[in-house]
């Protein structure tokens, strides 16, 4: 008889399995323009699925005994100057969003502004924090993203669980402790799985203006502080376990505006690497760990880098 998690396994399995056409598959693809640090070598094979033939495409990969690497909209990564040996599987176009009950349900791919607008179009709080993610929703909730400063909260606030698709091709329907969401990190990111779909939860609901108003505040505050003109990842370091940010003391030790290549630590925000044109990864990684280096030795602390790095 199925147990519990097997009758759950095979429900979510049955939305997903509609379709047995494989998605166009590209050969030696250019991976630099789907970071948003436009870095990176070339994927030897390259997919955009939809979210039906997903099943079909990790059974086709597994049977080919392929390695299988997954992109959203490649912020907080940085891919190899040789490229990735395997199948990369682009997320983007599982970029359904729509809302269903008390619940907003969004493909792995959508762009988490776009979470953001929509659930303050809906008249709900709650999601503002995500205008200033420049993540989907799927790599969001592997790393339970989130702000430290300007109104924190994380993604394990607003989740209320999301179906996951194994190397085993079975679907199953998980919460954030499932995953022992913590600080910038859960047990998704040590296991080749991938996200499907997320549901949110729909809560607090207020006036839509003054929601809106909250929206644009957290945007106005990234615009302020961070670089966006730059080609950039995201936050380069996790924050240290104290009242100060890593850009703090990367600023104390004397490094903002600080260059390797083409690689340089923002002039804004410490804490943000921008790419001045043609950094490469072997750059930001030469300056990462000069940045740790320089840290630990002016400061004593030891910075954690928040970047994936796929080779």
């Amino acid at each position: 008889m199925p147990t519990k998690n097997d009758r759950r396994i095979l429900y979510t399995a049955s939305y997903y399995q509609t379709s047995s056409m494989l998605p166009v598959i590209r050969e030696a693809v250019p991976l630099a323009s789907y970071t948003t640090w436009k870095i990176g070598g070339p994927a030897r094979w390259l997919a955009e699925p939809t979210i039906h033939q997903l099943p079909d495409l990790i059974a086709w990969a597994s049977e080919q005994e392929i390695p299988t690497y997954f992109l959203g909209r490649g912020s907080n990564v940085l891919i190899d100057d040789a490229g990735l040996p395997g199948l990369v599987i682009v997320t983007r176009s599982m970029a359904e969003l729509r809302r269903e009950g008390n619940h907003i349900i969004a493909g792995s791919g959508v762009f988490l502004p776009h979470v953001s607008k929509f659930a303050a179009q809906q008249g709900f709080s709650g999601f503002e924090f995500l205008i200033g993610i420049p993540g989907t929703v799927g790599g969001a909730v592997a790393m339970n993203a989130g702000l430290t400063v300007f109104r924190p909260r994380e993604m394990v606030s607003i989740v209320e669980n999301f179906d996951v698709l194994n190397p085993d091709g079975s679907i199953e329907t998980l919460t954030m402790n499932d995953i022992h969401a913590g600080y910038r990190h859960t047990n998704l990111l040590d296991k080749k799985c991938l996200i499907l779909q997320v549901r949110f939860r729909l809560e607090d609901q207020g006036n839509s203006d003054e929601i809106r108003r909250n929206t644009f505040d957290h945007l106005a505050e990234r615009k302020r502080k961070q670089p966006l003109d730059k080609p950039t990842a995201g936050s380069t370091f996790k924050s240290p376990p104290s009242s100060k940010g890593a850009g703090w003391y990367i600023e104390q030790a004397g490094l903002k505006g600080f260059q390797i290549g083409d690689a340089r630590v923002s002039p804004i925000h410490a804490n943000w690497i921008e790419n001045m044109g043609r950094a490469t990864s072997a750059d930001v990684q030469a300056l990462i760990a000069h940045i740790q280096a320089t840290v630990q030795a002016y400061c004593g602390m030891k910075l954690e880098s928040e970047i994936v790095f796929l080779y």
